[in-house]
């Protein structure tokens, strides 16, 4: 009896689908991540579902990791030479292929108003009435047909910047019976924060919440903008000793009102080039902070520089990224 009493109040919560219900746990163990890639090494969860009602936007921990109506969850890659060297994005369970499109251009970080929201993308049904959403893949990437069986991890394109998007990214969706159900809680959308009953993310996959951190730092000589981080993160491993500047930056995500991005370079023999501490003024999806030194007049004492940027909250250190560059 006790069993049966368990399945009907799953079955009332499914037929009903009250916010207040958790969503059972999907068939095959839950879902795998949307896109082939090392969360935390060369992805980013950058937002979560809006669970709040109204124009209030909270992520399913009461945080600020989202906007106002966003029904999915965002895995961003690092810039735009990532997205072409090509990440995979992926089916999160088996299925067959509702929907796709493709042919919207990959217009780039400045021109995203105006285009189909969703860009190129993917709609696959699964079993037990859950569909996936997959969306902002890259132009002429989409290698799946509308009645396509495919298997969980089965390419269906690749990261792109089509659609309504400032930085690549896939943007996942889920939803069961027409219903957007965010997979942190297996609640449905609008149940509101705190509530974390039964993840739906598959063993293989993400379970935590990121809090925000650094997702990218390096060298540059002389000032850098967002655009220019978006396109290309990378730091170059050697400059001349003739640069007017050595600037350190650092990128990144999901920071909260008064965090600071602290960065230290230091010269050959460990002398400090600079330390600046940026304080953030109010809650940012994503930030870029920099700071350096003009050329000395005697110039750049040649060998190693070490850039250290380092994300604390509350006086709490979240992460750290190091790189160096050799003056020679």
């Amino acid at each position: 009896m006790r069993r049966l009493t368990v399945y009907t109040a799953i079955a009332a919560c499914v037929a009903l689908m009250q916010p207040a219900c958790a969503e059972p746990l999907p068939f095959n163990g839950g879902f795998s991540l949307p896109v082939k890639c090392s969360p935390g090494k060369d992805c980013w969860i950058i937002n979560y579902v809006d669970v709040a009602a109204g124009p209030a936007a909270r992520d399913f921990t009461c945080g600020p990791r989202t906007y106002d109506g966003h029904k999915g969850v965002d895995f961003a890659i690092r810039d735009l030479v990532a997205m072409q060297a090509g990440v995979a994005v992926i089916a999160i369970a088996d299925g067959t292929v509702l929907r796709r499109r493709d042919g919207v251009p990959d217009t780039g970080p400045d021109e995203a108003a105006g285009r189909r929201e969703c860009g190129n993308g993917v709609v696959i049904s699964h079993d037990g009435g859950w569909t996936s959403q997959y969306c902002h893949l890259r132009r002429g990437s989409v290698t799946v047909k509308p009645g396509q069986p495919v298997a969980r991890g089965a390419r269906l394109g690749l990261v792109g910047l089509s659609g309504r998007t400032e930085f690549p990214h896939a943007h996942l969706t889920l939803r069961r019976r027409g219903t957007v159900v965010d997979p942190f809680t297996g609640q449905a959308i609008d149940a509101g924060c705190g509530k974390r009953d039964s993840a739906l993310w598959h063993a293989d996959a993400t379970r935590g919440y990121d809090a925000g951190g650094l997702y990218a730092a390096g060298f540059a000589t002389g000032k850098v903008s967002t655009q220019q981080i978006l396109m290309d993160a990378r730091t170059p491993s050697a400059l001349p000793p003739s640069a007017p500047a050595l600037v350190l930056w650092g990128a990144a995500f999901g920071l909260r009102k008064d965090d600071v991005l602290h960065l230290v370079i230091t010269g050959p023999g460990g002398g400090v080039v600079i330390d600046h501490r940026a304080r953030i003024p109010r809650n940012r999806a994503r930030h870029i902070a920099f700071a350096g030194a003009r050329r000395p007049e005697t110039g750049w004492k040649a060998g190693s520089y070490r850039g250290m940027a380092r994300h604390l909250r509350g006086g709490r250190l979240l992460n750290t990224r190091q790189v160096t560059v050799t003056l020679r």
